[in-house]
């Protein structure tokens, strides 16, 4: 028997839409993945980031994603968040266009962390294979302000900082 401890900062528990990148270091293998998500679903609200991120070692398939992806035994992982938002939860009216925002935002930081890294290393890499029509493509690409381009910048660059240092 031991007792653990862990420690989780008040921020992660903001109703906040983001983007974040998990890291998984197997402690054994050494091996590194990445797993590139997001807060908010695709109908209204969102959950603390706290909230999603724990729901991947869930035992519930649907929200697992980073135990459906890893080899077994996950406890033989360390995991890193490293995450950015884009604001927090005001309501339904206002929860489309975050929405929108935050599944771009998620496009953008997974093709960027496969330029970075490498398919390979992502868990879920973007594939970009349906057929997007082009008002639709230019309306998300209007979404991509330079300032949040520079935010997503930042935030694979700042766990490329932490990868290369595992």
């Amino acid at each position: 028997m031991s007792i653990g401890h862990f420690r989780i900062p008040g921020e992660v528990t903001r109703r906040e839409y983001a983007v974040y990148i998990a890291v998984a270091h197997n402690r054994v293998t050494g091996n590194t993945r990445l797993y590139v998500g997001k807060t908010g679903d695709n109908r209204e609200g969102c959950n603390p980031i706290v909230s999603r991120v724990g729901n991947h070692f869930s035992f519930n398939k649907m929200h697992s994603q980073l135990r459906n992806h890893l080899s077994p035994p996950l406890d033989d992982y360390d995991y890193d968040v490293f995450y950015t938002t884009f604001g927090g939860y005001g309501g339904p009216e206002e929860s489309r266009h975050l929405i929108d925002l935050t599944n771009e935002m998620e496009r953008q930081t997974n093709k960027v962390a496969q330029e970075t890294f490498g398919k390979d290393l992502l868990v879920n890499p973007h594939q970009g294979i349906g057929h997007v029509p082009r008002a639709e493509r230019e309306r998300r690409s209007a979404l991509v302000t330079a300032e949040r381009k520079q935010h997503i910048d930042a935030l694979v660059a700042r766990v490329k900082e932490f990868v290369d240092k595992m």
